[in-house]
């Protein structure tokens, strides 16, 4: 069945896998700490510890090396295929495992439970292992199966769809299932049952991606560079810094909007934090409508010029929110034309690697496509990192104090200038980035040229 589907239907099957990745990347962000604090009653500490090891230090570690493997394999199967195709069944178990705790009775008797700790700290940290081998590989096909711009933003868009439909079962339905699971089973049996049918529901989602997955043999023949020459070509690669650096610009803002959106909607709009779905609505819904717009827009224009345009925009939204918008009303006015924009960010964005990944293979002569993917997602986890020292200068540097009375209006000016200027400075350094980032539209056309060359010249169609 693998590959089954041609044409436009196996791009969109091809695309289905974005849903699971989603999927599950919100569920373990939005409710991992949340069951086994609250629900469990482990110590806090030792969660934070567990978390930080398992999910953070070691997932940063280990999505280059699982790029890198999935570089060096050599299967009948192809490279990539292989670890989605078997990876998948192992995930959705483990998956299932972090909601199933080895205990009998909830809370706990002792929240310093040292066992439950190395069960937790096990678990998600060979959890996370195989969700890295699948997603790596599973994005790794993506620039080797679809290498014309016009493809590539087709099923950018397929892909940005199945993430939004993974995010509304993450954050909607989700939280319905748990509800009304552990009323009529209990705690433990309930959040079990929900891993059991999200993780089936992800995993679904990546056989079904399957169905339009296809891998070139001779690019799994030709193999890959030695490990310190591969890592030392792509770290010194400016097309792809620069790239990486751009898109951890990009990540950082919108994981410091996310963060700050409930504090900005209490103080600053007079809402409560269900309104948050109100002014978040306009974002999902003008990025599907606008998907074909930006692909047009990206054709013509080329992915550098673009990027650039939407992401400025974007940025110049996000400061009106920030800074103009008084009421609920306004803020989500102002959420439409940010989702506008956002949906050519997101559209784009996913396309800078693939170039970079082809004018690599014109220089090396490999497709490296796992080493360069693994590399931007540990990049990419930097933008958690910059939250978190965003927000305390946000909080610090404002006067900010938690507490009952609300904030007056000298500190809330105070937090808006502040949140401003970090968003600010983030657009900066995006734009002195792609200033440097060397593929613009005519050398990417280039690159394909050359390519198209090389693989005449092996025999490759």
């Amino acid at each position: 069945m693998i590959g089954r589907l041609k044409g436009r239907a196996g791009k969109i099957a091809y695309g289905a896998g974005n849903l699971g990745q989603a999927l599950i990347y919100h569920m373990i962000g939005t409710f991992l700490i949340y069951f086994y604090i609250k629900e469990i009653r482990l110590d806090p500490a030792l969660v934070g510890v567990g978390f930080s090891v398992a999910y953070g230090i070691w997932n940063s570690i280990n999505d280059p090396i699982a790029g890198y493997i999935s570089d060096r394999t050599r299967t009948r199967w192809g490279r990539r295929i292989p670890y989605v195709l078997f990876g998948t069944p192992l995930m959705v178990i483990f998956f299932t495992l972090i909601w199933l705790p080895p205990i009998r009775d909830i809370p706990l008797s002792s929240q310093r439970d040292i066992g439950l700790f190395l069960y937790f700290l096990v678990v998600v940290g060979v959890f996370e292992l195989l969700y890295t081998f699948v997603t790596v590989c599973w994005n790794s096909l993506f620039p080797e199966m679809f290498q014309d711009l016009k493809e590539r933003l087709e099923v950018s868009i397929y892909r940005q769809v199945a993430a939004m439909i993974g995010l509304i079962i993450g954050f909607v339905v989700a939280p319905q299932i748990i509800y009304h699971f552990t009323r009529e089973f209990g705690t433990i049996n309930g959040w079990a049952l929900t891993g059991l049918v999200l993780g089936c529901i992800a995993g679904g989602s990546f056989a079904l991606s399957l169905l339009g997955s296809r891998e070139k043999k001779e690019f799994s023949m030709a193999g890959t560079l030695p490990i310190i020459s591969a890592f030392k070509i792509t770290l010194t690669n400016r097309s792809f810094i620069t790239a990486a650096f751009c898109i951890l610009m990009i990540s950082w803002s919108w994981s410091l909007l996310a963060a700050i959106s409930p504090f900005f909607v209490e103080y600053f709009l007079g809402g409560t934090i269900a309104d948050i779905t109100f002014i978040s609505a306009p974002i999902l819904l003008m990025a599907i409508v606008f998907y074909p717009f930006w692909r047009k827009i990206g054709i013509k224009y080329g992915t550098k010029k673009t990027l650039i345009t939407s992401y400025t925009l974007e940025t110049v939204f996000v400061l009106l929110f920030v800074l103009v918008a008084d009421n609920v009303i306004e803020a989500a006015a102002v959420m439409i034309f940010y989702g506008i924009t956002n949906s050519g960010v997101n559209l784009v964005r996913e396309i800078l690697i693939p170039d970079v990944i082809d004018e690599d293979e014109v220089k090396t002569g490999f497709r490296r496509e796992g080493i360069y993917l693994g590399v931007t997602t540990f990049i990419d986890r930097f933008a958690l990192g910059l939250t978190g020292i965003s927000t305390v200068i946000i909080f610090s540097l404002s006067g900010f104090t938690p507490g009952s009375t609300p904030p007056s209006p000298t500190i809330i000016l105070n937090m808006r200038v502040l949140t401003a200027a970090l968003f600010t400075i983030a657009l900066a350094c995006f734009l002195i980035a792609m200033k440097f980032y060397p593929l613009s539209a005519d050398k990417v056309d280039e690159v394909r040229g050359a390519l198209e060359k090389l693989h005449r010249e092996r025999g490759i169609v």
